[in-house]
């Protein structure tokens, strides 16, 4: 009997290290990761976050000249991927309820097709998905055919505000507080906790991004046996080998060496006020 094809959905904020635990579990032969694939549709019409880098696939090619992604395209026997117009999976509000929930429908369906070819293609096992979105996530997990399990990342509040803020400054967008994101950021985990309810407790793997850097190799050895693949040693860079990821950090483009980035503490530390909040939410959820 065929081993059952295993998905790891990262559920995370953003700014929250989801690519680098990506990143990591591609470095396994039995894994393929594909980066956010929530925005697959997005970078095939260049639309939406990822103009930084032109939408392009993480091996330069844009995801209409990518040879990876144009043999996962064949498996699913389309001819032209501008034709893939949908694969985001987003909650349906009161205004236009009914034709989002058949959204909703056809995505669902088209992403577990497309996992399928890339399971296809690359002879591996198991999958890793680092859309983050928690409702997105939720609807896959329950409409799949897949073993698929979760894992959710969290990261300290402060830590996923600052670096948000910096991140908006640095592309010119308008001037958010760091409290505004502070607010944001802890509704985004509410939603995460919220769609994990749905989720049988054996299908979760909690990872917390500072336990992470106490222990990779512990950590690594601990995902190891929660889903099933081999152990191996833990790499010492991030860095691209041959993948095809869709999103994810611009740092994703260069060679960094793993380690814990603390300089968030001293930032959040000259505002009593934010850090306060943001020590005291965190220890709420």
């Amino acid at each position: 009997m065929e081993e059952r094809k295993t998905i790891i959905y990262i559920m995370s904020n953003e700014r929250s290290g989801s690519t680098l635990i990506e990143n990591i579990l591609s470095k396994s032969s039995q894994i393929v990761s594909v980066g956010e694939t929530y925005l697959l549709s997005g970078y095939i019409h260049k639309i939406g976050p990822g103009s930084t880098w032109d939408w392009n696939c993480s091996c330069g090619d844009s995801l209409l000249e990518c040879d990876f992604w144009n043999k996962v395209y064949r498996k699913l026997n389309i001819l032209n991927p501008l034709d893939i117009t949908n694969t985001k999976i987003v909650y349906p509000k009161w205004k236009n309820k009914d034709k989002q929930k058949s959204d909703n429908f056809r995505a669902v369906s088209l992403m577990n097709q497309i996992y399928n070819a890339v399971f296809e293609t690359t002879n591996c096992n198991i999958l890793v998905d680092s859309s983050k979105k928690p409702f997105h996530g939720k609807s896959l997990y329950k409409n799949s055919p897949f073993n698929f399990k979760f894992i959710y990342l969290k990261r300290d509040l402060r830590a996923v505000s600052i670096s948000k803020q910096k991140w908006w400054k640095r592309y010119g967008r308008e001037h958010i507080s760091l409290l505004s994101f502070l607010k944001s950021n802890y509704k985004h985990r509410l939603k995460c906790w919220l769609m994990l309810k749905k989720v049988r407790k054996e299908d979760i793997f909690y990872l917390k991004y500072e336990d992470f850097f106490v222990s990779p190799q512990k950590a690594l050895d601990d995902m190891s046996n929660f889903f099933g693949f081999d152990a191996f040693e833990m790499p010492k860079f991030m860095e691209l080998n041959n993948d095809h990821t869709i999103a994810g950090t611009l740092n994703r483009f260069k060679k960094r060496e793993i380690k814990y980035d603390n300089r968030w503490h001293d930032i959040s530390k000259k505002r009593p006020l934010f850090n306060f909040l943001g020590y005291m939410l965190n220890k709420i959820g």
